[in-house]
């Protein structure tokens, strides 16, 4: 008996034509609506189009688009988040969508204009070109985040064409992997820099946050700066660590914690600040009512610098944190900060480490916390208090922490437990 021909089917192959349901192997023609999926996605960047495609194939169209397409197509027609997810992902390593708003589509356009003017050179890229990027790319940017400037580019340039948007701007003046090839002049934000930036200042309403940490910033370059600032009412958060500050740039960031001022945290950690910066800082807190976070940390405003900042603390309502470590503080700043503990009601935290307090600048201390019910967290580890009066200090603050009551801090912030041992 002859055996019937065998029909074999070919395997299924992607973009080919799709089995019938129960009939593994077996083809058929590709549905019409597929086809023009396909097609819709691979010609996309020429006609750039869903038409009145409904939004379940309009997904499928999305999903299929190639990743190259010109960023002034794509940035206007897809929102879809899953499409910069991959777009994101396939050009950087690392994606941190956390910090740009929880959006993939904020993280590209974000990165992709700090990789632009990171890598803008004049002799090699066409300033055109940079202006087109940013006149595209501004809807969809917030926060800024530049690594290297090499090119000291004027940042009005920037400014200009992100006016209503920019929230975030962190500057970093220098060259990453250099090698063998370092060359000091390389680093540092320059004067003519300072002078781009505090143009840029005046006329910003949307900058909140400023962080110019790690620029070689001195009290000339600094008081440009602050020069820029003076009108300014959007700056709330403002970074200088890690810079070349002394007392004369410290007189200048003074005179803008004015009554009108609305700088909530002001980092001047790892500076150059001493007794007379100290004292000029003092003097702004007396009519502040906007900050809410200093950190003079790794300074050396010394004991009548301490002491002057803590007295007139004593009478402040805004500040809940303070970091006073390794200023070359002394018995008299111990005293006052006993007695700005004693009166105060509003600071919540307090960093005095590696200072010189003594034994009796401890006890001085203990005895204020007995009668404070705010403060949550005090480090004054390496201050020579003594091992009683550390335990003792740290029991007070432990125990406040176990009474507070958190739903009435309102914006009080995180709250950290105390460090002290």
């Amino acid at each position: 008996m002859a055996q019937p021909t065998e029909n074999k089917a070919k395997d299924y192959v992607p973009g080919g034509p799709i089995p019938l349901p129960g009939q593994t192997g077996v083809p058929y023609v590709t549905p019409l609506k597929d086809l023009c999926v396909r097609v819709v996605a691979a010609n996309f960047e020429a006609r750039p189009t869903f038409g009145k495609l409904p939004a379940l194939y309009v997904k499928r169209v999305i999903d299929l688009l190639n990743l190259d397409l010109p960023l002034e197509l794509v940035g206007t027609l897809i929102d879809d988040e899953q499409y910069w997810k991959r777009r994101s992902c396939a050009r950087w390593k690392n994606c941190q969508v956390a910090a740009h708003g929880n959006s993939w589509k904020q993280l590209y356009f974000e990165r992709n204009v700090e990789n632009a003017l990171e890598r803008y050179d004049p002799a090699t890229t066409e300033i055109n070109g940079l202006k087109r990027l940013l006149a595209y790319s501004k809807r969809f940017v917030r926060s800024i985040n530049i690594s290297q400037l090499p090119s000291h580019l004027d940042l009005q340039l920037l400014f200009d064409a992100t006016a209503s948007c920019l929230t975030t701007l962190s500057l970093t003046y220098g060259m990453m992997n250099v090698g063998m090839d370092y060359d000091r002049s390389l680093f540092g934000i320059k004067l003519s820099d300072c002078r781009a930036l505090a143009k840029a200042l005046e006329r910003t309403e949307t900058l909140t946050y400023l962080n110019l940490s790690g620029n070689l910033l001195d009290d000339e370059k600094v008081r440009m700066v602050a020069s820029g600032m003076v009108d300014n009412l959007s700056v709330t958060h403002l970074d200088l660590s890690h810079n070349k500050v002394a007392d004369r740039g410290v007189r200048a960031l003074a005179k803008l914690l004015d009554s009108r001022s609305v700088i909530a945290f002001l980092d001047l950690c790892d500076n150059q600040i001493h007794t007379e910066g100290g004292r000029a800082l003092a003097r702004a807190l007396r009519g502040n009512h906007s900050l809410l976070h200093l950190n003079l940390r790794l300074n050396r405003i010394g004991d009548e610098g301490g002491r002057a900042l803590c007295d007139v603390l004593r009478s402040n309502t805004s500040l809940q944190r303070l970091n006073l470590c390794s200023n070359e503080l002394a018995s008299l700043t111990a005293l006052s900060v006993a007695a700005l503990l004693g009166t105060n009601s509003t600071l919540l935290e307090l960093d005095v480490t590696s200072n010189n307090f003594g034994a009796e600048g401890g006890k001085q201390i203990r005895e204020a916390l007995e009668d404070n019910r705010t403060l949550r967290a005090m480090d004054l580890r390496l201050c020579n208090v003594g091992a009683e009066n550390e335990t003792a200090i740290a029991e007070l603050i432990k125990a406040h922490c176990a009474n507070v009551d958190y739903s009435s801090l309102g914006s009080a912030g995180t709250i950290y437990p105390s460090k002290g041992k």
